[in-house]
């Protein structure tokens, strides 16, 4: 059975490459293991409208209506609207995953999450195609409306998002949190003498759940916050703030989750405002992730927290042979997920008890592991910025430690 057209008209290598996916995708002999469905429109809004979901009966999942599958995964993504790029190259990916790691009784159903219906009509598709578990949706708004919808139905959700107000029983935040990447570096910053910690944070959500974290983590590893200093989004010179944030009190350690174009203009001024570089260690996120860092003298020796690059590196060329074009970051994420369902599903464990297993899962982004509230937790690599480029400092655990409580 062949997969269905994708409508974008690839040609060359991309579509050469991207047939023969769909050829070993659609199985041999008959027997129809490994089908990918989409069902995408075009013309969509990536913002739903307002609608009233109509609520499935809370009764179990049907049984795979895939002819052939025991087991049928569920991928909600953007396939069509501003996103369809992206939702391309997740489902893509998670084709990748299907095709490395499936067997033939393991069916992936995508649906898109931009229809009329928005993404609580693509989660209901899905389901009546017999998905026992939803990977996706791509972003919060559209995970809280199918939370609970699947929840009736007892379908678990493992969302791409990085917000983990969505985190619930049965509904999952599988993004690389910023929270994670704090509570890492802080920690590690901790277990190398910083006590007193200050931030450098953008007045928006995200620099608010920076500030959350920073207290969590400080306090977490026996320290304290010094200092937290806000500047205005739209800003372009971060003089006053730098100066704001030399004249606190004093701090072994600063972090500046930002990335670009803006920690390139912040980094030079730590030095303008005689904050000590070789007594106050920075500390970044994984934002960092940019080789031209290594030309900031004062970010040399600093530290970040991100997730280990190996295993991206491998995956990405990977993709690149199968369908001619660099994977988006966030498309291990989709890999990941489906690599995990696909694991389970052949356990016969599909499910959240599956799902929330002491031991974890190895992913493309680390070792990860879902708590029964939802939240995700991840071992990430500590890397240190040289001139020379990244080092890695302190690798990321391979193996999670028992769950506390």
């Amino acid at each position: 059975m062949a997969l269905p057209s994708d409508g974008t008209g690839r040609s060359g290598l991309a579509r050469a490459a991207a047939l023969a996916l769909g050829l070993m995708l659609a199985g041999c002999g008959g027997a129809v293991h490994h089908k990918v469905a989409a069902t995408p429109q075009t013309g969509a809004s990536t913002t739903p409208p307002a609608m009233t979901p109509v609520p499935l009966p809370a009764a179990p999942a049907a049984t795979p209506k895939i002819p052939g599958a025991t087991a049928t995964i569920g991928l909600l993504l953007p396939l069509s609207g501003s996103n369809a790029a992206l939702g391309k190259a997740l489902g893509q990916a998670g084709q990748m995953a299907l095709f490395e790691t499936g067997d033939d009784t393991t069916a992936l159903v995508m649906r898109d999450s931009e229809t009329v219906g928005g993404p609580v009509g693509g989660a209901q598709a899905a389901m009546a195609e017999g998905a026992t578990v939803l990977l996706g949706p791509v972003f919060a708004a559209h995970a809280k409306q199918v939370g609970p919808v699947a929840s009736a139905a007892h379908v678990p959700v493992v969302s791409f998002t990085t917000d983990r107000s969505v985190a619930a029983p049965g509904v999952y935040v599988m993004g690389i949190l910023p929270s994670l990447q704090v509570e890492r570096v802080v920690q590690y910053a901790a277990s190398q003498g910083a006590k007193r910690f200050a931030a450098l944070v953008p007045s928006t959500p995200y620099g608010q759940a920076i500030a959350q974290a920073l207290n969590e983590a400080a306090t977490k590893s026996g320290g304290s916050v010094a200092a937290i200093e806000y500047y205005e989004p739209t800003a372009i010179d971060y003089s006053d703030v730098v100066q704001r944030l030399a004249s606190e009190s004093p701090f072994d350690a600063l972090l500046i989750p930002e990335g670009g174009t803006r920690l390139h203009a912040i980094a030079p001024l730590l030095s303008v405002y005689k904050i000590d570089t070789t007594k106050v260690k920075i500390l970044g996120s994984a934002l960092w992730t940019d080789p031209t860092l290594a030309t900031e003298p004062t970010l040399t020796g600093a530290w970040f927290a991100a997730p280990p690059a190996g295993a991206w590196t491998a995956f990405a060329q990977r993709y690149r042979a199968s369908f001619g074009t660099d994977p988006p970051r966030l498309a291990s994420l989709a890999y990941d997920a489906v690599n995990m369902a696909t694991v389970l599903a052949k356990a016969n464990a599909l499910n959240d008890v599956g799902i929330t297993r002491p031991e974890g899962f190895p992913g493309i982004d680390g070792t990860f592991r879902f708590r029964a509230d939802g939240q995700v937790e991840r071992n990430l690599d500590i890397i240190e910025v040289q001139p020379t480029g990244f080092v890695v400092k302190d690798p990321a655990p391979t193996t999670f430690p028992p769950p506390q409580g």
